[in-house]
Parts: C-alpha cells; sequence; structure tokens
C-alpha cells in the first residue's frame, strides 16, 4: 500500500528531527514520486520539522549545532526538489535554499 501524503510529509518532518540527511533526500523524491507539491512538503515538512528542533532548543533539549545540521540537511532535501520546483507552473522563487511563494 502506498503512504499517503500525510505520512510522507509526517516522515520529512521526522528525519529533519532526527538529522537522518539520506532519509530527508530519500522521502523527497518518494514524494516526488507520489506526485506532492513540492513546496507543501518543505513547508509541511521541512520547515515544520525545524520549527519544532527550535523549540527543542528553547526547552534545553537540543544544542544550536543541531539546528545548523538540521538546516543543511534541509538543504540536502531542496537541492532533491529543486528542479521540480524550478519546472513547475506555481508562482515559487528560489533563493539559495529558501523557496518563496508569490
Amino acid at each position: 500500500m502506498e503512504p499517503t501524503k500525510e505520512e510522507i510529509i509526517f516522515r520529512a518532518k521526522h528525519a529533519v528531527m532526527d538529522l537522518d540527511e539520506s532519509a530527508v533526500e530519500r522521502i523527497a523524491r518518494e514524494a516526488l514520486e507520489a506526485g506532492i507539491n513540492p513546496v507543501e512538503l518543505i513547508e509541511n515538512g521541512f520547515v515544520e520539522g525545524m520549527k519544532a528542533m527550535g523549540d527543542l532548543f528553547e526547552e534545553g533539549k537540543s544544542q544550536l549545532a543541531h539546528i545548523f545540521q538540521a538546516s543543511q540537511i534541509v538543504g540536502s532535501g531542496i537541492d532533491v526538489l529543486r528542479p521540480a520546483i524550478m519546472g513547475s507552473k506555481n508562482d515559487v522563487c528560489l533563493f539559495g535554499n529558501l523557496v518563496v511563494g508569490m
């Protein structure tokens, strides 16, 4: 049975929180194959994972180095998604690893 969009996004968020770069890249490819909007994966998966990492840091349960590592891992996921984002008809603008919806 194929995973749902919600399951893929959930796994993306937790892969960022687990600092698992290979999982983030694999999930990004899986999302593209499943037809998930790459910007939606970034916003609801990767960015939510970064927010959760920030919350853990504020609670004293994570280190600043983990935030930087998570950011680099998100960048790797965005690199996988970049061709689909740039080739889409969505109104998005890509600045390095920053994706901005228009």
